[in-house]
């Protein structure tokens, strides 16, 4: 009976959180996916002792794609830095299919993403929690929250994080009808509909480099963090023909 009304009460949280993203006015965007996530990062920020939220789509190997939702500016950077860098709470969480929770990025953070929390910290955040969104072994995406206070999220706030973050599960899997689980980017395109550009300009990288496919994203991602911007504008950079590697990069 104990066990019976804890999944009760479970099930109960779950479709309240439901109705909270439900309620939560649109603002326009991409498309209904990037809608409904972008609604979900915001709930995050008034439901949960957190600052800021995003959502990142990975690959079924736990590479990140992109960004499909922030509650600001601020935080979509953070989640476009960790796809630069190819390092943090979202790298770690779908590559482990598990939480990766950094209570203090300043004191231990900097040994996990070194790169990753210099940049955090630079803008104030000294706490990450990251809840991969997963089913099996097909990974979907991770919901990312952020704190400018360090310190850890209570029980209650945890569950509600996961909650929130199988919201996103069942909204990325109604969406996902194009292709199957585990192949995100087939059926939800529009929530990064910019991530194409950047493995167009890792081919082209590869071509003017002669180096494989994956040095060609390290070439990418280390030019994007030297000139610190946004590795989709060094995309654009490179398709556009702004931007040339030569073999002197290498």
């Amino acid at each position: 009976m104990f066990r019976l009304t804890q999944v009760s009460r479970a099930l109960d949280r779950f479709h309240h959180v439901v109705s909270l993203v439900d309620a939560e006015s649109p603002r326009g965007g991409d498309g209904p996916l990037a809608e409904r996530l972008d609604r979900i990062c915001r709930v995050a920020v008034r439901l949960l002792p957190a600052d800021g939220a995003g959502i990142t789509m990975t690959d079924r190997n736990a590479h990140p794609l992109g960004t499909a939702a922030a509650s600001s500016p601020l935080f979509r950077r953070l989640e476009d830095i960790q796809f630069t860098l190819g390092e943090g709470p979202c790298v770690e969480a779908s590559a482990a299919r598990s939480p990766a929770i950094e209570e203090d990025v300043g004191r231990t953070g900097t040994r996990r993403w070194p790169a990753f929390a210099a940049a955090a910290l630079e803008e104030g955040v000294n706490a990450a929690f990251a809840f991969p969104v997963h089913v099996g072994a097909a990974r979907l995406g991770v919901l990312d929250l952020y704190r400018y206070r360090a310190g850890p999220l209570t029980p209650e706030s945890l569950r509600d994080a996961l909650c929130l973050a199988r919201v996103c599960l069942t909204t990325m899997l109604q969406q996902s009808v194009h292709g199957p689980v585990g192949d995100a980017a087939d059926g939800m395109g529009d929530a990064f509909p910019l991530s194409s550009e950047v493995y167009q300009a890792q081919g082209v990288v590869m071509v003017q480099l002669e180096v494989p496919l994956a040095e060609a994203m390290v070439r990418l991602r280390a030019h994007a963090y030297a000139s610190g911007q946004p590795i989709i504008d060094v995309a654009r950079g490179i398709l556009d023909g702004r931007i040339v590697f030569t073999r002197e990069d290498v």
